[in-house]
């Protein structure tokens, strides 16, 4: 889960920028590493406040427009502006109706100090859009920026502020002036401050003099009296824009250190000064909302509910459009049992819209942890399931809240915590340049677990990830969410049976719906509950949260619960929604696509500069191969039925499925069949049921077998896959004689296939193979045995140059036979082989669905008798 709640420090960031550009004095170096720091901050500030917002899929963007934008914001990461200015320009071209795609474009334009066209890109975007908060607030905060980062000698000061008519000095007040003046006119502000002290005590009245101490102090390096010189102004000429911008430059320069102390403190659980210092840190720089988060922080600790109340007031009174005070001020009129104006405060909070989605979120759990406390979990149930999901992770806040609310109704031995337990989590971090960062969470009692659990998970520490995702659980074994993620912890470990376990748990456990619909979904898949994981992803689809592969992974959860329909539709799509990703719009047999792949697989050495470039060409080829999967899926939830037809020489050691039938004899023979099947149940997702019907006979046969239209047989069977994981079959026929030297019999076959590479690949034109077959079956009239088995392992091409569609595979072959009605030996044979296949009838929403395959190999004897050696072959036609 991402920590990026409640960022506010790019305003004080501005304002640190436009005190280190205006005041008079700052040496270039000094003034320029301010500068950049700040502007540096306030950039990263501004991207981490979106950082939730793009770490899931939103609904309002999919496709290639958000594939675009990660590598945009991926990009900004590792501070390369200019190609995350060019991705951001793409994917406001193809979404330009998606806001944060506004602010990052504005954002990597900042960044190259580019203010003029980053105000302007925010100013177009605002036309576009409509005045919405973050883009009047960004760019406001970037004009601030630029105008901070103009040279002081184009700026105004005390020095050039025009005299009122009152204002003319004489005697002292006036030497004393004119010699500040020319100090500070030749940069010797230390010099200055001691004359523009006698200036105004000689002349208390003229408001310029106090500019000019102001300006002289803070040049000098002395915030302190600057400060204290701008709040003698304003006790004596009341406030103004000059002293206000003035004081701003200079508490946002004073609080970081006022806010290490407080944090210093809080870390000391000196609870009396960590909130002095907090409290001086506000008065520095009272827009910083940090800065409050952190007070708050130290009056919950302390247990100050009134003091808390008043500094959530003063908060509120300052800027009425931040959520979090409204929060604290609740939470603190709740422990005074003033139930209606907490209530006021909680619905001020849940209807402010300006506010990031992770933050309103936080807010809406807060909310109903208070009201769950009070004994009011219906409140809680019907406030939260009126307000639609707003698309963040932090959306599996709520989602647990509701849950709890549930469970509360439906459970009369279940107790709510109290109210001392839900006090909201202030996560603060003492950042060296700018004080505390502070997000805000909804209690948590496994928190720390959480955070130990993230911290190690991404760093790739799968161990550690996992026991602290088990430390969570038993800290917390109500939460949905940190069960959830001792689920993905335990996958991430490669221990799939444990995270089944864990999912099936979970489930039993009733906290399924604690969790958002998207999340549930891949737990009851993680858990093999098939319908559960259809019906949730059901319910992200209705709220708009299933884009890309969330629809591919719904369609997967449909097709394992039989539904066949819903499947395919959800795998089209999938596909419209990622196709336009892979570059082509081309089916997958196309000569652009193979191209692609081709040129992808033949890049030689490239320089650092380029690497780029060939990154974005095997993420393309990855996502051409994700569509042929997906193409794949959707030809086999919409296959009902199909036929082969075969021709094979000794086709019991060259077994190409389940067309034909082991022949019953030593003698080297052909057998020629047709086979049609039928699936009345549909495809089954991973597991299959079909109906068959074959007819085949053999010729050419050595030694006085049945031969020709005497050998023909019918069978007529059933064959399934029970096990959605293992490619195992297993099939029962009759054997119906036809010709007259046909004999009937009764059939059980069990078969396995496996290996890699198998499926036909469109990233790359070549890759390494490995095919294993073993099938084994009784005749139960005349009682005897058989088992075949074939190892091929070898590397495949796709013959672009004739067709992308044909594919050849040269191997190196290992088969064994054994048969009863022979000798009951078992012969063992090695060799050589190559199998070509032309797959057809391919579309948008299908891959090959069809093919002609022709295999061929020899075989040198290793042990047994001669059946072990010599040529086989095969030709299958799939329909």
């Amino acid at each position: 889960m991402s920590r990026d709640l409640n960022v506010h420090r790019p305003t004080a960031a501005v304002a640190c920028t436009a005190r280190a550009s205006s005041l008079p004095g700052c040496r270039a170096a000094r003034l320029r590493r301010m500068a950049q720091a700040c502007l540096a901050y306030t950039i990263f500030a501004a991207a981490a406040g979106h950082a939730s917002e793009r770490d899931v899929e939103p609904p309002a963007l999919g496709g290639a427009a958000y594939r675009v934008a990660q590598q945009a914001y991926a990009q900004f990461e590792r501070r390369d502006y200019r190609q995350a200015e060019a991705l951001a320009r793409e994917a406001i071209r193809q979404r330009p109706d998606v806001l944060e795609l506004r602010l990052l474009l504005a954002n990597t334009l900042a960044a190259q100090r580019r203010y003029g066209a980053a105000s302007a890109a925010l100013g177009q975007a605002i036309g576009d859009l409509g005045p919405r908060r973050p883009l009047i607030k960004r760019r406001a905060q970037i004009d601030a920026v630029a105008a901070a980062a103009r040279p002081v000698a184009q700026r105004p000061s005390a020095s050039s502020t025009p005299s009122a008519p009152g204002d003319v000095l004489t005697g002292e007040a006036f030497e004393a002036a004119r010699r500040a003046y020319r100090a500070y006119g030749e940069k010797r502000y230390a010099d200055a401050v001691p004359d523009a002290q006698r200036a105004i005590v000689a002349r208390p009245d003229v408001l310029r003099l106090r500019l000019l101490l102001i300006d002289s102090a803070s040049a000098a390096g002395n915030d302190a009296l600057a400060w204290q010189a701008d709040v003698e102004a304003v006790q004596r000429f009341g406030d103004s824009d000059d002293l206000r911008l003035r004081r701003t430059f200079i508490g946002n320069g004073m609080a970081p250190k006022a806010s290490h102390r407080a944090f210093a403190a809080r870390q000391g659980a000196r609870l009396g000064e960590a909130t002095a210092a907090a409290r001086e840190a506000v008065a520095y720089a009272p827009d910083n909302i940090d800065y409050r988060v952190a007070l708050f922080d130290a009056l919950i600790a302390a247990g100050d509910w009134a003091g808390l109340e008043q500094a959530a007031s003063d908060a509120i009174a300052y800027d009425d459009t931040e959520v979090m005070p409204f929060v604290f001020r609740a939470f603190a009129r709740a422990e005074q049992q003033r139930l209606a104006p907490a209530d006021a405060d909680l619905d001020a909070a849940l209807h402010r819209e300006d506010a990031t989605r992770s933050t309103r979120n936080s807010a809406r759990a807060i909310a109903a942890d208070i009201w769950m406390a009070q004994g009011r979990a219906q409140h809680a149930l019907d406030r939260l399931s009126a307000m639609p999901p707003l698309g963040d992770d932090t959306d599996a806040l709520v989602a647990e809240r509701l849950g709890r609310a549930r469970r509360l109704l439906g459970n009369a031995n279940m107790t709510a915590p109290a109210l001392s337990a839900v006090r909201p989590i202030a996560d603060c971090e003492d950042d060296p340049d700018f004080g505390a960062s502070c997000n805000v969470w909804p209690a948590d009692p496994a928190f720390a677990s959480g955070r130990a659990r993230d911290a190690a998970s991404e760093r790739g520490d799968k161990r550690a990830a996992v026991r602290y995702a088990r430390e969570a659980v038993a800290a917390a074994p109500e939460s949905a969410q940190h069960r959830a993620a001792l689920i993905d912890a335990l996958e991430e470990a490669g221990q799939t049976r444990e995270a089944t376990h864990e999912a099936r748990r979970l489930i039993e456990d009733g906290l399924l719906d604690s969790l958002p619909a998207l999340q549930a979904g891949y737990v009851a898949r993680q858990a093999g509950d098939d319908a559960r994981a259809l019906t949730a992803f059901e319910h992200a689809d209705a709220q708009g949260k299933l884009a890309g592969l969330s629809l591919a992974d719904a369609g997967y959860a449909a097709a394992a619960a039989d539904r066949d329909a819903q499947s395919a539709r959800y795998f089209e799509r999938a596909i419209d929604a990622l196709a336009p990703a892979s570059a082509s719009t081309h089916v997958p047999g196309s000569d652009s696509a193979s191209a692609r792949s081709s040129a992808i697989d033949k890049q030689p050495r490239v320089p650092v500069q380029d690497k780029r470039r060939q990154k974005a060409a095997a993420a393309q080829a990855e996502a051409a191969q994700e569509l042929e999967g997906l193409r794949a899926a959707h030809s086999e939830a919409t296959r009902k039925w199909g036929f082969d037809v075969s021709l094979d020489y000794r086709g019991a050691g060259l077994q190409p499925g389940y067309s034909s039938t082991p022949a019953s004899t030593a003698s080297n023979n052909w057998q020629t069949g047709a086979e049609v099947y039928w699936r009345p149940l549909g495809s089954l997702g991973d597991r299959m049921l079909e109906l068959y019907a074959r007819g085949y006979e053999s010729f050419g046969v050595s030694g006085g077998g049945a031969s020709g239209a005497s050998s023909l047989e019918a069978a007529f069977g059933v064959r399934g896959k029970p096990f959605a994981s293992v490619d195992a079959i297993a099939a029962f026929e009759r054997i119906v004689p036809i010709g007259s030297q046909a004999e009937g019999d009764w059939l059980a076959r069990l078969a396995y296939s496996g290996g890699m590479g198998i499926e036909r690949r469109v990233d790359v034109p070549s890759w390494w193979t490995l095919s294993v077959y073993a099938e084994g079956g009784r005749y139960l009239t005349h009682e005897s045995n058989y088992a075949t088995a074939v190892v091929e392992a070898g590397r495949s091409y796709r013959i672009d140059r004739v067709s992308p569609r044909l594919t050849v595979f040269p191997y190196a072959v290992l088969g064994a036979d054994y048969d009863t009605s022979v000798d009951g030996s078992v012969p063992v044979g090695a060799g050589v082989g190559v199998t070509l296949r032309y797959g057809f009838r391919d579309g948008k929403y299908d891959t090959l669905r069809s093919s002609v395959q022709l295999s061929v190999q020899y075989r040198w004897k290793v042990t047994g008798d001669d059946r072990a050696r010599g040529a086989f072959c095969s030709a299958v036609f799939s329909y």
